[in-house]
C-alpha cells in the first residue's frame, strides 16, 4: 500500500479518515529501521509513536494541527525516558522530563518516531557525533550532511519522514538544507538574554515548510494549477544581492556564486527589484563575528562539565576567558545591529549562495586543531550568523545551477541560496521562495 509522503498530504488524509495514523506510523518506524548512517537516527521509538498513533486513531487525542503527523527530533530535545545523546555516546542519559521544544510538537499533534544525529551539543557546523556513526549524505555520499542538525536532514532528505525538527544557532538548520537539496526555516526570534538560537523544521517542499511553521502557504491554486500567492495591490519587495562573504576571507567557488546571480536575475524578471548590496557592516564597528563566537563559547563554558572532545573544550575554554559584565558588553552591542544593518541596507531581503563551496567529506574538519576547525567551518558558511545575531528570519531552499551558466559545459551542480529577512518574516520569505520556484519550472 502507499501512503502520502508530505506533511501537508499527511495531515489532510488523517483528517479526513482516508489514512490511518496508525498504518502511518509504522510504515515511517519500517523506514527509519536501517543503519544509522543511512537514516540519521540516533534512537527509534517505536512504542511511543504507536502508543501516540494509536491514541489519535482512538480518538484520545484530537486536538493539533499537525495531529498524526510522523515528526523526527534532533537528538537535542530530551523525550521523557528516551535515551539522550546529545551528539555523544559519553554523554548519553535517559531525561526524566520532556523538554519544552519536544512539548510544544507534541501539543500540536505529532507522532515522534525517531530522535536524529547531532553534532556534540548541537556546537559544530557538521554532524559527527562522538563515538556514533556519522550520518552520510545521501545528495553526496561520502560527505557531510551538515550541522547540527545533520540526523534530521538526512531522514527528511532520503523521504524517510515528510519533516523534521531541529534548532539553528549559527546555520544549523540551513547549512543541512543546503547540504541534502532540502529547504531549511529559521524562523524570527527574540534575541533579548544573548539567545542566538531558533527552534524549526527541514521538510523537503516549501508548503511543508510553511505548514510545520504555521504561516500561509506561499501557494494557491488556480486553474493553471498551484502558484505562487502574489498581491497586486502590494509594492514588490526589494531584494539585495551580495555574494561577498561576510565573517571570513573566503573564495567562493563559481557555482554557488552562479546559484546567487541566476535567483536574482529571476527575481528581477518575476517583478521584484533586485539591487546589489555591499558589506552589512561598517568597518569602524566592533567585529560582530568575534562578538557570536564569544557569546557562543561563554554558553558552551556554562554546560555542565562532562567527557567532551577537544572541539567542545576548546570552545569552552574560549568562554572561560570572558566575564560576565563583558558579555552583557556584548549583548547591548548585538541589540543595536538589527537597525543598524537595516540603516545600511534599505531592503527587505537579501539573497547570497548558502554556502561558499561544496560539502567537504566526512571527517574533513574533525582532522584540524580546534582553532582551524572553526575558522574553516566559518569559511564555508560566511554568511548565516547574521539572521542569529540580529534574530531576523532565514530560509535555504535548493537552486541548482549547471556550468553554462558561467559558460564552460553542461554539469549539473546541487546548490542552495539563502533567502535573509531583514524587513520581512517568514511568511514573505516562503513567498518570495515561491516566485523562484515557479519561474523555472
Amino acid at each position: 500500500m502507499s501512503y502520502p509522503t508530505s506533511a501537508r498530504e499527511i495531515v489532510a488524509a488523517i483528517a479526513s479518515g482516508s489514512a490511518s495514523p496508525t498504518e502511518i506510523a509504522a510504515n515511517v518506524l519500517q523506514k527509519l529501521d536501517g543503519p544509522q548512517e543511512h537514516t540519521g537516527v540516533a534512537t527509534l521509538t517505536p512504542q511511543l509513536a504507536l502508543n501516540r498513533a494509536r491514541a489519535i486513531a482512538d480518538g484520545n487525542i484530537r486536538e493539533g494541527d499537525l495531529l498524526g503527523l510522523p515528526l523526527a527530533t534532533k537528538d537535542l530535545f530530551q523525550i521523557k525516558d528516551v535515551p539522550c545523546t546529545l551528539g555523544s555516546a559519553r554523554l548519553t542519559h535517559t531525561p526524566e522530563a520532556t523538554s519544552d521544544p519536544i512539548a510544544e510538537v507534541l501539543n500540536r499533534g505529532v507522532v515522534i518516531p525517531a530522535t536524529t544525529h547531532t553534532s556534540e551539543m548541537g556546537l559544530t557546523a557538521y554532524t559527527e557525533p562522538i563515538d556514533l556513526p556519522a550520518p552520510d549524505n545521501p545528495l553526496r555520499p561520502g560527505h557531510t550532511p551538515g550541522g547540527s542538525s545533520g540526523g534530521s536532514a538526512v531522514a527528511v532528505a532520503r523521504e524517510l519522514v515528510p519533516a523534521a525538527l531541529g534548532s539553528d544557532g549559527g546555520g544549523s538548520l540551513r547549512i543541512p538544507a543546503a547540504c541534502t537539496g532540502i529547504y531549511g526555516l529559521k524562523p524570527a526570534h527574540n534575541i533579548h538574554g544573548g539567545r542566538l538560537a531558533a527552534n524549526g523544521f527541514l521538510t523537503r517542499s516549501l508548503d511543508d515548510a510553511a505548514l510545520l511553521s504555521g504561516v500561509p502557504s506561499p501557494w494557491e491554486n488556480s486553474e493553471w494549477g498551484f502558484v505562487a500567492k502574489q498581491d497586486p495591490a502590494k509594492q514588490p519587495l526589494r531584494i539585495g544581492v551580495t555574494v561577498e562573504p561576510f565573517h571570513a576571507a573566503t573564495e567562493v567557488v563559481p557555482h554557488w556564486r552562479a546559484a546567487a546571480w541566476a535567483a536574482a536575475d529571476v527575481l528581477s524578471d518575476a517583478g521584484y527589484e533586485v539591487v546589489e548590496v555591499g558589506s552589512p557592516y561598517d568597518p569602524a564597528w566592533p567585529d560582530y563575528f568575534q562578538i557570536f563566537g564569544d557569546i557562543m563559547s561563554y554558553f558552551a563554558s556554562k554546560l555542565p562539565g562532562r567527557e567532551y572532545s577537544q572541539m567542545v573544550r576548546w570552545i569552552r575554554q574560549r568562554g572561560y576567558k570572558l566575564e560576565k559584565a563583558q558579555v552583557m558588553q556584548f549583548q547591548r552591542q548585538r541589540e543595536e545591529l538589527g537597525p543598524k544593518v537595516a540603516a545600511r541596507w534599505d531592503i527587505d531581503i537579501v539573497l547570497t549562495p548558502t554556502l561558499a563551496f561544496d560539502p567537504p567529506t566526512i571527517e574533513h574538519f574533525a582532522t584540524m586543531t580546534p582553532e582551524r576547525n572553526f575558522a574553516s567551518q566559518t569559511e564555508w558558511t560566511p554568511w548565516l550568523s547574521l539572521w542569529n545575531l540580529t534574530g531576523w528570519a532565514g530560509l535555504s531552499m535548493p537552486f541548482d545551477v549547471t556550468d553554462d551558466a558561467f559558460g564552460i559545459g553542461s554539469k549539473r551542480h546541487p546548490t542552495s541560496i539563502h533567502l535573509g529577512a531583514v524587513r520581512v518574516g517568514e511568511k514573505e520569505l516562503l513567498e518570495v521562495a515561491a516566485s523562484l520556484e515557479v519561474a523555472r519550472r
